[in-house]
């Protein structure tokens, strides 16, 4: 049978069915992942206020407890408790009959004493013009002055003791202090009160109210040397903030520091006061007092979601040239809300990575898209919420 290749040509096919075999080993080449996303902010130097929270207590600027001047039976109130009320207005009456009583006793016992004085400088008038004449003993004479001059006295005394039952019978009316609010009422009408015992009420002076706070011996230090008051570290006012975060709307302003420091805890202990008009704030209160204590020129502030710590130190993810990740290491100063202030490591105009951290890792490139202006203000709020 005749051979349907020559042998030329079977030589030929041969390496092509090799190469063919071969092609259809290989795999499909996968394509080239894009490189991850991470949004990034760029670092603004500006003038920073730095500022501390130190836990205060609200107080009232002014307190004082009602105690009964007399004893007797809360008769009658005059206040609701928790209302209003101005200096010198009535609050409760205690029972006036005992009182009443002893200013009748004592202007009668003064009506006799008077009697007994007149009878008395009478006869020293009528004696007076007998002595030239020896028609009457010196001696006689001399007893009825001196009986006019100890009923003189008498006269004095009981006068007093009339000035005395009536004060007493004033203060059958207990009356406010001082204008403020009062509390509730601790004795119900009928109820016994003592003399400079019983509180009745308690009345609360709350606009303006004060904040008692203590700062370190240091701070005190740098106050005290005028570092806190320099061209650099203006005078700004005291924030007040509330339990809830939220920072009042009327500043406040020091106006009281304690004689001598804490020696148990080192502090000193100072007041500052608040206008309170719409009643907002009331003693008791935990509060937190914010104060400026310098201000970091071309400071630099980073989110602190952008901060990493490892083994004792801090660093941030940045995007260089080329899109590529780099880990720095920084020094970080005082915080602000939600940031920090960068003091070595970086410079105005860097980009960090702020979101996304998990998917840049050192050398990588990245995709770095800038992070939207509502996540960029909080820096800028922080700031300037602190100086106002």
């Amino acid at each position: 049978m005749p051979c349907l290749f020559e042998p030329r040509t079977h030589w030929l096919i041969l390496p092509l069915v090799a190469l063919a075999l071969s092609a259809c080993d290989k795999a499909p080449e996968k394509p080239v992942p894009p490189p991850p996303e991470v949004v990034v902010q760029s670092i603004v130097s500006r003038d920073t206020p730095l500022s501390m929270d130190i836990v205060s207590e609200l107080k009232a600027f002014r307190e004082v407890e009602l105690r009964p001047r007399v004893s007797g039976l809360v008769t009658k109130q005059y206040f609701q408790p928790g209302q209003k009320v101005k200096e010198g207005e009535l609050m409760f009456s205690i029972d006036p009959r005992p009182y009443d009583e002893a200013i009748i006793d004592a202007q009668a016992k003064l009506a006799e004493s008077e009697a007994v004085l007149a009878r008395a400088r009478q006869d020293v008038e009528r004696y007076k013009p007998l002595l030239p004449d020896n028609a009457i003993p010196r001696q006689t004479y001399d007893q009825a002055e001196a009986f006019a001059k100890q009923n003189e006295a008498i006269v004095q005394a009981r006068r007093a003791g009339l000035e005395k039952t009536r004060l007493d019978r004033s203060y059958a009316e207990v009356r406010s202090p001082l204008s403020g609010q009062v509390g509730l009422q601790k004795v119900e009408v009928g109820g016994l009160a003592t003399s400079g015992q019983t509180v009745l009420a308690t009345v609360s002076t709350v606009d303006p109210i004060a904040s008692y706070f203590s700062i370190p011996e240091t701070t005190y230090l740098q106050a005290a040397r005028g570092k806190l008051n320099d061209k650099n570290h203006p005078d700004a006012p005291i924030q007040l903030v509330l339990a809830d975060g939220s920072i009042y709307k009327l500043p406040g302003r020091i106006d009281f520091a304690e004689r001598a420091l804490d020696s148990a805890t080192g502090t000193l202990t100072l007041r500052a006061i608040f206008p309170n008009p719409n009643g907002l704030l009331r003693p008791g209160m935990n509060t937190r007092m914010r104060i400026v204590y310098e201000v970091a020129q071309n400071a630099l502030l980073v989110p602190q979601r952008a901060v990493t710590e490892m083994l004792g130190k801090t660093f941030l993810t940045m995007v260089v040239d080329g899109e590529k990740i780099e880990q720095r290491a920084v020094k970080t100063g005082a915080r602000l809300g939600d940031q920090w202030v960068i003091t070595e490591g970086i410079k105005a105009g860097e980009r960090i990575v702020i979101d996304g951290l998990q998917k840049a890792r050192p050398g990588m490139v990245v995709k770095a898209v800038a992070a939207p202006a509502a996540q960029v203000a909080p820096a800028v709020a922080a700031a300037s919420a602190t100086k106002s």
